[in-house]
């Protein structure tokens, strides 16, 4: 083991003694880091994060150009929004839209092509489209994660779809997907979803540290109150303006616009936030001990840290857009 992971172990060790004494039961629940702690891995926490926040795309050719615009700053992660592409024409009646769904495990042409793009890139690629029912009529609308090889990761369907959906064939998925990635815990929510604060809670139970939001919606205010109310980080993928990627305290790293539909950012899964209280002479040691190896950010109102280790978050958001 190197001297730098020994330091940051020892760091780690120093955080988690702090937060297991935060009034904040869920702290004591979670472990602090999530990566593994080998040579070689540390720089893996710091996360790139690419959002595509386009309409509905009409070919997969011009999917295929949103993400190879979006794999120019190299990230780890791209997004792609809520119904991003479809199989048959959205004048399609409910059974030939059930038929052309994706056939998931098994991969259908949306399927292929992300994987071909996520392959190439050495990127993670979620995107939300149809997949297909096991067993009888109807379809999920699914949020779909491509690993850097190209495979299938898995996939959340929409756990609350629209009234309108559900008569149009969608079906109710079963709550809340973690996905573990080579880089942390990832989950998923879709549109709808972001209105049900038991689903957030189920993310939180299973420590999910950046939740992807891909959606026809764009949430405003309610994203940056859910990643605060869940301590973890959010990016959105939407149709437009207002496409988010947020820290843990609700604080914008970057933010689509009019002239901007694909935003970066890159974010520091090696973080948490802790209450103030019982813990300021803890932090006071900890930072006297390791020095610039960790550093501390102090809110008020909130009265928490923000305790990371080095590498520090880059909240620098480089934007690039994609004409559509």
């Amino acid at each position: 083991m190197t001297l730098r992971n020994t330091i940051f172990s020892c760091v780690a060790a120093a955080i988690a003694a702090v937060l297991l004494l935060t009034p904040c039961a869920r702290a004591a629940e979670r472990p602090l880091f999530g990566a593994a702690k080998a040579e070689g891995t540390l720089a893996r926490r710091v996360v790139g994060i690419s959002s595509i926040c386009c309409p509905r795309f009409n070919s997969l050719a011009q999917m295929e150009n949103a993400i190879d615009t979006a794999a120019q700053d190299k990230p780890d992660l791209i997004l792609l929004t809520e119904g991003c592409i479809q199989n048959a024409p959205e004048s399609a009646g409910r059974e030939e839209q059930d038929a052309r769904a994706e056939p998931l495990p098994e991969f259908g042409p949306i399927t292929r092509s992300l994987s071909a793009k996520a392959k190439q890139h050495h990127a993670y690629i979620i995107a939300s489209y149809y997949r297909k029912a096991a067993k009888g009529p109807g379809r999920y609308n699914s949020a779909v994660l491509l690993d850097r090889q190209g495979k299938l990761a898995g996939f959340y369907d929409k756990t609350f779809p629209t009234i309108g959906e559900i008569e149009s064939g969608i079906l109710p998925g079963h709550g809340a997907v973690v996905f573990d990635t080579d880089f942390g815990r990832v989950g998923a929510m879709i549109c709808f979803d972001l209105n049900f604060p038991e689903l957030l809670a189920e993310y939180k139970q299973q420590r999910a540290e950046l939740i992807c939001f891909l959606s026809a919606f764009r949430g405003g205010k309610r994203v940056p109150s859910a990643a605060m109310q869940n301590e973890c980080f959010i990016a959105t993928s939407v149709p437009g303006e207002n496409g988010l990627i947020v820290d843990p305290l609700g604080r914008t790293l970057a933010e689509s616009g009019q002239y901007a539909a694909i935003i970066f950012a890159r974010v520091n899964l090696d973080s948490r936030v802790a209450h103030i209280d019982y813990n300021v002479d803890r932090v006071r040691r900890m930072k006297q001990k390791y020095g610039p190896a960790v550093r501390v950010e102090t809110f008020s109102p909130e009265a928490v840290y923000f305790i990371w280790l080095q590498p520090p978050p880059r909240a620098t958001a480089h934007r690039a857009s994609y004409p559509y």
